[in-house]
C-alpha cells in the first residue's frame, strides 16, 4: 500500500489513489489505509479493528 500511496500523501489523497487497487484485490479502502498507516509507523494499533 505504501508503494502505491507514498507517505507524503494525506489520507484523503491516499484513499483516492488506493481505491482502484483495493477494488482490484477485493479489499476495503479503509483496510488499505490502515495497512499504509501501519507501514509508515510500525505501530500495530494502526490495524485495530482491521482483518487483513
Amino acid at each position: 500500500m505504501l508503494e502505491v500511496a507514498p507517505a507524503y500523501l494525506s489520507d484523503t489523497d491516499a484513499a483516492d489513489v488506493l481505491a482502484p487497487l483495493c477494488d482490484a484485490i477485493g479489499e476495503e479502502v479503509e483496510h488499505g489505509l490502515a495497512a499504509r498507516r501501519y507501514a509508515m509507523s510500525g505501530d500495530r494499533r494502526a490495524l485495530h479493528g482491521t482483518v487483513l
